[in-house]
């Protein structure tokens, strides 16, 4: 499905043809951003389809909805390059999309994003509905080796990781923090809470991540951590949390008691946050917390346990 900026929804069929990595060279003879020079720039071939009935206005933005997704947990940035290869060697990757789309019609194109040097590719992913921080449907090409490779750098549940955290006055504390556990809950649990979320959210699947952390003082700590909580799913998505800011949502095991307190140093508090997976097929895969005053985020293995349903 690709929906354009008016929030018309069109039918397409995307075939994903091939992904390459091209190298730095590429990037310092060519006219790009001075910035992105440095980093590695990689080449998505692709195949739209329209399969609807009706012709696709402005054909050429359904590839604004595709995201390429490091090991890193970050997007790659898109870019447009011109001027070739060192020596007037063509580069490999043209964006021919039309401007239109007749029912039935077919085009090829190209993408090019990059990556920095060392990251590798997670997933290719396409949102439905054309917005990487909303909830709605996504299609997923998951990266040969990918899974694998973000693998090797989480942590176990229940392992202390110290997280950089903004606490106003006093600074940038690092807090001993552990993943206690993910669970995945039932969409009834949240229908009388009072949740900002999207229509597309509402038909996701709600998990609970709870999260440990240790005042290390010497001041009492406020409990406002949980905004930097994400959950990291197998397409290579960061899904905020959301927080129920009412004492006993009645969630069983996703307690709410310790919202708006303060911790005493050395006292520990535990926190629920409520994360909305949207999209057939992504299911959870770490848990991540984004640091203050530093790039990356701090990575623990989601292991779920065995639904009982």
């Amino acid at each position: 499905m690709h929906t354009d900026t008016d929030d018309r929804s069109y039918h397409v069929r995307i075939t994903v043809k091939s992904l390459v990595r091209g190298s730095e060279e590429d990037m310092r003879g060519a006219r790009v951003d001075e910035e992105l020079k440095g980093n590695v720039p990689h080449y998505v071939t692709f195949e739209v389809t329209n399969t609807g009935r009706r012709t696709i206005p402005h054909a050429y933005m359904v590839d604004s909805n595709f995201s390429l997704n490091g090991t890193d947990w970050e997007h790659g940035e898109e870019v447009t390059i011109s001027g070739g290869r060192p020596g007037g060697v063509d580069l490999p990757c043209a964006d021919t999309a039309p401007r239109t789309l007749a029912p039935g019609a077919s085009f090829e194109s190209c993408l090019t994003y990059v990556l920095p040097e060392g990251v590798g590719v997670l997933s290719l992913t396409h949102y439905a509905g054309g917005y990487h921080d909303e909830g709605g449907a996504v299609a997923i090409w998951p990266a040969e080796g990918g899974l694998e490779a973000v693998s090797e750098k989480l942590a176990e549940p229940g392992a202390v990781r110290r997280v950089r955290h903004d606490a106003d006055e006093d600074g940038i504390l690092e807090l001993p923090a552990t993943l206690v556990t993910v669970r995945r809950g039932d969409a009834a649990d949240i229908e009388d809470l009072d949740l900002v979320i999207t229509e597309s959210e509402r038909r996701g699947v709600p998990y609970y991540v709870l999260v440990t952390y240790t005042n290390p003082g010497p001041h009492d700590l406020y409990t406002d951590q949980d905004d930097h909580v994400r959950l990291l799913t197998q397409g290579g998505r960061q899904i905020p949390g959301k927080t129920p800011f009412v004492e006993d949502t009645g969630i069983p095991g996703c307690p709410s008691d310790w919202v708006a307190t303060m911790v005493p140093p050395g006292d520990s508090v535990t926190q629920c946050t409520i994360h909305l997976v949207t999209g057939e097929g992504d299911k959870p895969f770490a848990v991540g917390f984004d640091e203050a005053d530093r790039p990356g985020l701090v990575t623990w293995r989601a292991d779920l346990p065995r639904s009982p349903r």
